[in-house]
């Protein structure tokens, strides 16, 4: 038996209305509009809607057992932002394949995303699953044989320059607890950091997990065999070496211009085949890229 993912990052979409309050000025959204709109971010995803219109229709028509979204939904994590992006990649559509997803630091971008659980509402038919008591995060949900874990390693933070995550003791605790709760068979985190770059060493101080060693000895003390993720936007694989017990894929982003793309994971048993899905801006239609393959470690 084989299970078909679909693997999908950062999409970073927005919204008009985005519906500014004078608490808003005053926030690092402003600094995050500046970004955006005078900087130059906003022109690398001027494409965005449209990239996830086809990435909607690959999603009804290429046979997915579950679709797997690491995070950053959004651009500045407005409730009307987190909306419209739910809307546009059909959470909640019957039609289209399940789905589980975790936030990106963009959709918790300041505390009253996070008070308020904008993600997590408007995300809620991708989040659900086997949990611990009542705690959100982590939990996990089978599809085949395989399990997905989601782990939340976003979070809010105040300084500008700041764009750090962090699992947190308690989330990890709760992690442990989880793992022995399922049964037999690969164990994938799906989180929107990553644990290493492309070159194996940890993120730039301002913008890493600051827990990455801790998270991964215990990951790979409950069996995962493997890490999905998004946060960079250049796409990368990473099989096993010294410092990482697991191999690690990053999806990159969906939805930047000139990196745009997904990736097909077709996991039989233990093994892993990866295919990268690349639109193209003349057709409006992802075409077929690289491929990869991966054995998983884990307890079988």
């Amino acid at each position: 038996m084989s299970v078909k993912l679909a693997h999908f990052s950062d999409i970073h979409l927005t919204a008009r209305p985005l519906g500014w309050r004078v608490r808003d000025v005053f926030s690092k959204r402003t600094t995050g509009w500046v970004n955006v709109s005078l900087l130059g971010r906003g022109r690398r995803f001027r494409h965005a809607n449209d990239v996830t219109a086809a990435l909607r229709r690959e999603f009804a028509s290429r046979g997915f057992d579950q679709l797997v979204f690491s995070g950053d939904a959004t651009t500045l994590a407005f409730p009307a932002e987190m909306t419209e992006a739910a809307r546009r990649l059909g959470v909640g559509d019957p039609t289209l394949p399940p789905g589980i997803a975790v936030p990106g630091n963009h959709d918790l971008y300041v505390h009253r995303a996070v008070r308020d659980r904008v993600f997590e509402e408007a995300f809620a038919p991708w989040q659900e699953g086997l949990r611990v008591a009542d705690e959100h995060y982590p939990f996990a949900r089978k599809v085949g044989h395989v399990w997905l874990i989601a782990l939340n390693s976003a979070k809010s933070n105040f300084w500008l320059w700041d764009a750090t995550g962090r699992v947190g003791d308690a989330q990890l605790e709760r992690f442990r607890a989880l793992c022995a709760m399922i049964d037999s068979g690969p164990r994938i985190v799906v989180s929107h950091y990553p644990l290493l770059t492309h070159t194996y060493t940890p993120e730039p101080r301002w913008h890493r997990l600051r827990d990455w060693r801790k998270v991964r000895d215990l990951a790979a003390e409950c069996g995962v065999g493997l890490w999905l993720h998004g946060h960079r936007h250049g796409w990368y694989v990473l099989p096993l070496a010294a410092n990482l017990p697991f191999p690690t894929i990053c999806a990159g982003s969906s939805t930047q211009t000139r990196r745009w793309g997904y990736h097909e994971y077709t996991i039989d048993a233990w093994h892993l085949k990866g295919l990268r899905r690349v639109y193209d801006l003349k057709t409006g239609n992802f075409l077929d890229s690289e491929t990869f393959e991966l054995e998983l470690p884990g307890a079988a």
